[in-house]
Parts: structure tokens; sequence; C-alpha cells
């Protein structure tokens, strides 16, 4: 037996044991990841049941997951304020429903470099979505653990200002935290503060521990106890990644301190990390994960070049470790962050966290919590309002990021010279790449019900967006007001992907919203140098641009061969559409706006549009535009129709998409092509789509 320990002992203080453990794991998960899934579901299915797993109110939106033998992600649209209030009051996690509705397959990204829902959801097994048409709570019966979760969140709801950050803090459910701050504390590089992680359990053992000792339990008894509550607290959580990874990192410690086996702190997170990734292979896919293993690592990797500057030094190490996650998720990066840390991790720390906790017991601190909470939300959106120190780059390539970390671990190790010559090579690589092409780019992104059309010429040296897509606001009563969410986000997101700060010309065709509708937080994020409207009254939306300050052009002269079709002033939005003609390297391309047919004559008759390479058909497809005179006159050799999945209109029209058959033209529809891009250089056009 002691022969055993002696030989497991060994083996464990073997540094090298611990990194072979992790690229077995993740050579494991890569193969799990890759391995085909398969539903028990099928989209014919109406029927559904399960538990209730985790739920939120958003307006007149629930939105649920339910686990049977297969977790449902559901959506219901409640129909009454009091319907609202029975299902607040009634559903509890853990309860078992009975739901109707109909199956749908979850989408991909359609717009490159954006997040990808349908991935999230299957990396949790979760391979269909339910809109739901009725449910049923068949069994309000939940066991003790539910039971305590159930008073948790109804502690926490009983709150009517603070309520938003309780339930964030203390079981890491940032849903209700506004979009606005959200944004501002990604800005600021700091929305780890907001993932429970290791700082959480590390302030709640410590407390655990402190007031253990005090009614003088044995060390072995207090370490029990901490490691129960702390797996506890991971269901109260929903066992979210970085929780796991904080709680099971804390009990291999506390096993490893029991036990005198003197591994090395570093070792015990490496194989933490092993354990979690054979266990759950998805968590790898994470980012609240990522980010905690991450700079823990950094921290403890670091350890001893941190004792002369420890807080300003862990701020920067945290940041550095983190920073290649931050920019191929959000693409953006502020210089001030790591002073920004500086002031709001301990700020955090010890005391809105603190304070947080104080106030789910005792409900007269409310207001001094409410006031703190407001002074946090107020430094969050004045440093994010200091928009010089934001730094766009461009998606980073594996190996850049593999060349980055080199770079860490070289300085760390104090080896300057090499990490220098590493240095200035990484952001040789990433900011020569958006140079070395030369290629041009025309791309129907896809905004839903709506048009946006990006043109780029050979290194993005000149940009030009077509509309930027948008929704028809409709007034609703108070209560079923859900989060505003911009679409125009997601292309935003691309664009700094590509590295593009600016836009040279901004056109918006014509005053619709789900034309110019997103123009305004276009604007607001990206340098826009010139838009052009159209001729004829202006109305609310195009009035808001001019009174932004924006320079309005009446006409543009760039490196691109763009040209505006002249056509008569009328009293209609559509009718008065910007029409523009483009021709790239002997490729032809139409963009029609919303005109319709007799707009489409008008043209024919002013201008030369014979053998038309490309058109974007007006009007998303409608039948009050693409005539068959002038699809016959211009001989398009590809239609292109912007237009929603789904959408009320019923876009493209049957009788359009006639036409286009009749005369054996090709045609795309965002709908089922997602962004459909065409790349066009000396050698020809490239065609691609990013489907849902």
């Amino acid at each position: 037996m002691k022969r055993v320990n002696l030989k497991l002992r060994k083996l464990l203080l073997n540094n090298k044991f611990y990194y072979v453990v992790l690229i077995i794991s993740l050579i494991y998960c890569f193969i799990n990841l890759n391995a085909v899934k398969t539903s028990i579901y099928n989209v014919n299915n109406k029927v559904f049941e399960g538990m209730l797993e985790s739920y939120s109110v958003d307006g007149n939106k629930l939105t649920f997951t339910v686990k049977n033998e297969e977790k449902l992600k559901c959506n219901y649209y409640v129909e009454s304020l009091e319907e609202l209030e029975y299902l607040k009051n009634n559903l509890k996690l853990g309860s078992n429903l009975k739901i109707e509705g109909k199956l749908s397959t979850p989408l991909n990204n359609t717009i490159p470099n954006n997040f990808n829902y349908k991935k999230y959801l299957y990396y949790h097994d979760i391979f269909y979505t339910c809109e739901a048409s009725k449910i049923d709570i068949e069994s309000g019966d939940t066991n003790l653990l539910y039971d305590i979760k159930n008073k948790v969140i109804s502690r926490i709801n009983s709150f009517e200002k603070v309520s938003n950050y309780l339930l964030t803090f203390i079981i890491g459910d940032k849903s209700y935290l506004s979009e606005e701050a959200m944004d501002a504390y990604r800005d600021n590089g700091i929305t780890h503060l907001f993932a429970i992680s290791g700082m959480h359990i590390g302030l709640f053992s410590a407390l655990l521990l402190f007031l253990l000792k005090k009614v003088k339990l044995t060390e072995n008894k207090r370490y029990i106890i901490v490691i129960a509550f702390i797996w506890f607290y991971a269901f109260l959580t929903g066992f979210a990644p970085s929780v796991l990874r904080a709680g099971l990192l804390f009990t291999l410690l506390t096993l490893n301190k029991v036990f005198y086996t003197e591994v090395k702190t570093l070792n015990v997170l490496l194989l933490t990390g092993s354990i979690l990734l054979f266990v759950k292979p998805e968590i790898i896919m994470d980012i609240g994960f990522q980010y905690s293993f991450l700079t823990t690592f950094g921290l403890m990797y670091s350890g001893s070049a941190l004792r002369k500057h420890k807080v300003l030094g862990t701020s920067v190490i945290a940041m550095l470790f983190s920073l290649p996650i931050t920019i191929n998720n959000f693409y953006t990066f502020n210089l001030l962050s790591i002073l920004i840390n500086v002031i709001f991790v301990p700020f955090v720390s010890v005391v809105v966290y603190p304070l947080c906790l104080s106030t789910f017991i005792f409900k007269f601190l409310e207001p001094i919590t409410y006031i703190v909470l407001t002074i946090m939300e107020y430094l969050n959106n004045l440093c994010s309002s200091i928009s010089v120190f934001k730094v766009v780059i461009p998606k980073l390539s594996i190996f850049v990021i593999i060349i980055y970390y080199l770079i860490l671990f070289i300085f760390i190790n104090k080896k300057y010279k090499i990490c220098v010559f590493l240095l200035f090579t990484i952001i040789f690589l990433n900011k020569i790449k958006p140079y070395i092409d030369s290629n041009y780019y025309v791309e129907f992104l896809d905004v839903g019900q709506g048009d946006s059309i990006l043109i780029r010429s050979p290194h993005s040296e000149e940009v030009i967006m077509i509309d930027t897509g948008g929704k028809m606001k409709y007034e609703v009563e108070k209560w079923k007001e859900t989060k505003g969410y911009n679409i125009s986000n997601n292309t935003i997101t691309y664009l700094y992907s590509l590295g593009i700060t600016k836009i040279d010309l901004l056109i918006l065709t014509h005053g619709d919203a789900d034309h110019l509708g997103e123009a305004m937080n276009i604007i607001e994020k990206i340098n826009v140098k010139n838009v052009k409207l159209n001729e004829g009254k202006y109305n609310f939306g195009e009035l808001e641009i001019i009174d932004s300050g924006t320079n309005v052009v009446e006409d543009y002269s760039g490196k691109l061969n763009l040209k505006i079709l002249k056509t008569d002033v009328e009293n209609d939005e559509n009718s008065n559409s910007i029409i523009i003609y483009l021709d790239i390297l002997n490729t032809k391309i139409l963009l029609m706006g919303d005109a319709p047919k007799d707009k489409e004559l008008e043209i024919l008759d002013k201008y030369d549009l014979e053998d038309i390479d490309i058109v974007k058909l007006g009007h998303h497809g409608s039948k009050t535009s693409s005539s068959e005179t002038f699809l016959n006159a211009i001989n398009p050799r590809i239609a292109i129709i912007s237009s929603g999945r789904n959408n009320k209109f019923n876009h493209p029209n049957k009788e359009t998409i006639d036409t286009l058959e009749k005369l054996n033209i090709d045609y795309y529809n965002t709908q089922t092509s997602g962004t459909i891009s065409f790349k066009i250089s000396d050698n020809g056009v490239t065609f691609k789509e990013q489907k849902p």
C-alpha cells in the first residue's frame, strides 16, 4: 500500500503529467464535439412534456427551457396581463410542464463572424426551438433543492429597484440587465465581473470559513461544509461553466491541502480543466469558461511576476490572457480597460458584490444598494463614452493567437528581445491582412425584412453601404414592451471583424424603416463620412439623420464607379427610391431599392441597361416591381431578393418568382441564402452564401 502511495505521489508531483492529461482531454473534446448528435424529436411533434429548468420574462415574451430526455428551448407570447401574473406566480423551477407548439430548427448566423445561436444551442444539447401556443403546469411539486432555488428567486424578485443586479450577482442571470448597460460593460472590458466565477466563490468560501471558524469547528469539517455549500451554489446558478471551474478548483485545492499531496496550484487548475473537458466537452465552447480558465491560468502562471505590482499587475495579466477571446467575439478593445479594471474590480469585489449579498438578507439596505449601483452604471457609461481609446481589431487567425500566447509566456519569463520581435510579427500579420486583399466585394446582408448592401473596394480603401435595414415600430401596451435590439449590431460586428471603422458613403434609398431604420445606430458606432438621401420630402427618420450633424451630400465622387440613375420626383417613398448602377471590373450591377414598375420603365427609357450581371430586385420581390418587360430588357444573369423569413407581406410574391423562372434568371433570396456575397477580381466573380 505504501509503495502504491509513493508511486501515486510521484505521479502527482510530476508537472508533465498534468499537461499530458490536458492534451488527451483536448483531443477527446475535439472528437466529441465533431461527433454527430441526433434529437429524439422531429418537426412533426406538437406536444411536449418536461421539467422547467429556467425561464425569463421580457414584456409579454416568456422564454423557458424544459428537460425530459432532451432539452427544449421555448418561446411563448402571453395574451393578457392576467395570464402573465398567473404564470409569474405559478411557474416554479423543477415543476413539470405540458406544452403544445411548433418546432423549428435554430438558425446559424446569416451575417459572417457573428454569434451562432444554432451552435450555441447544439453545444447545450438543444436541437430544436419551440413556439409554444399553450402551456399547462401539470405538477407544481418540486424537490428540496428546487424549492430553495425558487424561494431565492422569489425573494430577489420582491425587490423593486435592484432585482436585476441581485439576479446577476447571486444566481448569475444577466438577462434582466439592459442591452445598453451590457454594451457599455462590454466596451469597457469588464463583463467578466458579472459572470459568477473565482472571485465570487473566493469571497463566499472566505466568509464561510471565517464564520465556521468562529463556531470552533475542526478544519476538515469547515472545508466539508464549504465544499457542500459551493456545489449547492453551483446548482443555484444552473451549473454555469465558470462556476463549475471555480467550484471544482476549490474542491481539488481543498483535497490537496487536507491530504498534504503538495501538488502545485497551477497543476490543480490544469487537472480541473481536464476533468471538466472529459465530463462536459462542450464546455470548451463557452465564453465564460474560456475567460475563467485562461485568466486564472494567467494569474497563477504569473504569480512571481505579480508580487511587486499586485493590483495593477493582476488587471494587466487578466486582460492580456483574455484578450484573444474578447477580440474574436467582439473585435474591439478598450485601451483604458486595464485602468477601468483597476477601478471596477475592487469596487465590485469589496463594495457591490458584498452589498448585494447583504441586501438579499437585509431588505432595508435596498436604497443604499440602489445608489451604489447607480454610481456604478454612471461610471460605466462615462468610461464607455470615451470612444477615442476604443480600438477595432480584425478577426484573429489561430496562427496569430498561438504567436500571441507565445509572446505572453516569453514576456512573463523576461525574454524581452524575443518578445518584442514576436509582438511586431503579430501586429504586422494582423494589420496587413486587410491590405493584402485586392478584391472588390458586393454583399447583400441578411437584415430580415429589409435591405442592406455593403460594397468594398480593394483593401477596404473605400466602403459604401446602401441602406441599413430596420423594423417598423408599433405602439403596444406598456406591459407588452420587450427589450429592443438593433438588427444593425450584427452588421457593425461584421464590419469590426473586417477591421472597418469608417463608411465613406451611406446611401439611404428612401425613408421607409426597413431601409433606414438602423441608420442612427450605424452612425453612432461607425464613422460615417457622408450620407446621401433621396429626393422628395424628408420624413422623421431622414430629418433625425440630418439633425445628427452627419454630412449629407448631394453628389459623391469616389474610387468606385457608382452612378445614381435619376428619375422624376414623386409623392411616394418607394417611387423616390435611389436606383444605383455599378460597374466593377466589367461586372454590371443594378440596385433597385423599392422602385415600382413605372420607375423601371422610366430608367429603361433614359439609360442603356443591357446585359446586367447582378440585379437587386425592387421592393423585396413584391409584385409591384420586377416586371417581365424590365427583366427581359436588362437580361440579368443573377437576381437578388432581400426579404425576411416568414414576413407578413409574403415576399417574394409568386408572380415575381414565376417571371424569373420563365426568363431563366437565376435568383437568390436572403431568406434561404442568408448574406449573399460576390467577390469580384480580374479572374472573375466568386459567389458565396451564409446560409441560416
